[in-house]
């Protein structure tokens, strides 16, 4: 007899251990929770994201790290075209390091925007009752590697791929 299949819901990292806040808070709160996150004291962060939430606790967006460099120095890091110097074939010029003392500056002063400016609209979220096989597919069609997961309407976590891949791995014979 096998073992019962469990849930999403038993497969989470939960929203105590996730990166989340407010879509009131500034981009220099998400960094300091990003920074908050690493694995083992090491600074390597654990995370690329965090999920933003509205004051009821709902899942509104997330901000990726490509949008707090947006944020930070959106003449750079906008995707708007960049001028190509005679000789160049790249967008990217390597006069690009003199800019670091303007970054710094802009992003000291950028960080205090709203998360809600740079944050990206929700993906689809993951009810916590679901099957893993049933979320892998919606992982897998809407190829993502981490969805955020609600219990009767409230955002409780994220689940990833990988977690539900090792859920679903060890059920099969090797």
């Amino acid at each position: 007899m096998s073992n019962p299949m469990p849930v999403v819901k038993d497969l989470i990292i939960p929203l105590d251990v996730f990166p989340h806040l407010s879509s009131e808070a500034s981009v220099h709160e998400a960094v300091a929770q990003l920074f908050s996150h690493t694995v083992n004291g090491s600074g390597k962060l654990l995370y690329d994201e965090l999920l933003v939430v509205n004051s009821q606790n709902q899942y509104v967006g997330r901000l990726t790290i490509r949008g707090i460099l947006t944020c930070y120095f959106p003449t750079l890091f906008d995707g708007g075209q960049k001028p190509i110097f005679a000789g160049k074939q790249e967008k990217f010029t390597d006069l690009a390091i003199l800019l670091e003392d303007s970054f710094q500056t802009e992003c000291k002063r950028q960080g205090a925007l709203p998360v809600s400016q740079y944050m990206v609209p929700p993906l689809k979220s993951i009810k916590a009752d679901m099957h893993p096989l049933h979320a892998a597919e919606i992982m897998m069609t809407e190829n993502q590697n981490c969805l955020p997961v609600v219990d009767g309407g409230q955002l409780i976590g994220v689940v990833r791929l990988i977690d539900l891949f090792r859920t679903l791995a060890s059920s099969c014979s090797l």
